[in-house]
């Protein structure tokens, strides 16, 4: 069973097979994830962009990611090396010459460098996980993620993808209301909000939005704040009200309403048929 959290205790993991989000109605992650396809394949959104999965691709996800299954092959399976966001932070903040913006643009590479390198980094830290303390580890895979997204992004380059630029306005602008959601979902559910932001219309959000998600904005935003709700579920025993006050709601009343429309069924009753 794949179960992307780790901790301060334990600050990185390794999986196997098939990730928990892919057999799910949709989830955010808390940390980073460097996913490398072993068989088959598999078509996932991502932050309402659309992956498609195959041998030896790598992917990477970030926290706070949004991951939604479309369809995979029977024969699929991965191998996840998941970061608490310190780790990745730290080794994002110790690179030169590398866009982070691109590094979230571009998440799937197919090329035997980046596969190669992602299976080094899984010899390396897989038995460090075993023996090491946290603090060793943590130093250890710092270096170790620093150097792969240093490569990735070398990778991106050479195979002529697109790493600064944007094909449209379109895609820049879908690009940046997805950070922004990213950014202010805790705060704000209002369309009217991130097109302001944006320095948009509504109308002109909307036109992008539904071009490439096919969904409204409002729906988007609504999407990626119930994935976030339900790793929060998930993850810790917050109650329902603590719950209201993180993501800015008015009563608890008033949030399960919120979630229940949007999931099909109020928040500890997700809790309780999703957490063991």
């Amino acid at each position: 069973m794949f179960t992307p959290f780790v901790t301060d205790e334990h600050p990185v993991a390794l999986y196997a097979g098939v990730p928990l989000q892919y057999n799910n109605d949709g989830l955010a992650i808390d940390c980073a994830l460097v996913l490398h396809v072993l068989h088959g394949s598999a078509c996932i959104l991502c932050n309402f962009d659309v992956i498609e999965e195959r041998q030896d691709s790598v992917v990477l996800f970030n926290p706070g990611d949004t991951i939604k299954m479309k369809e995979r092959s029977p024969d699929f399976e991965v191998e996840i090396l998941a970061f608490t966001r310190f780790i990745q932070l730290a080794a994002l903040n110790q690179l030169e010459g590398v866009s982070v913006d691109a590094l979230k643009k571009n998440l799937i590479l197919d090329t035997p460098e980046t596969a190669s390198a992602a299976n080094g980094m899984v010899q390396v830290l897989k038995p460090a996980i075993d023996t090491c303390s946290a603090r060793e580890l943590y130093f250890i895979s710092v270096m170790q993620l620093r150097a792969f997204y240093m490569l990735y992004q070398v990778m991106l380059r050479r195979n002529h993808l697109e790493v600064d630029t944007f094909r449209s306005r379109g895609d820049e602008l879908f690009f940046r209301f997805r950070k922004l959601l990213a950014e202010h979902y805790l705060t704000s559910r209002s369309v009217a909000f991130y097109a302001d932001k944006l320095c948009v219309t509504t109308r002109y959000l909307t036109d992008i939005v539904q071009q490439h998600y096919h969904r409204s904005p409002k729906e988007a935003i609504d999407i990626f704040t119930v994935m976030q709700i339900r790793l929060d579920l998930l993850q810790s025993d917050i109650t329902v009200a603590e719950l209201a006050f993180k993501y800015n709601f008015s009563s608890p009343s008033f949030f399960s309403d919120y979630f229940r429309r949007n999931a099909g069924c109020i928040p500890m009753e997700y809790r309780q048929q999703n957490k063991e």
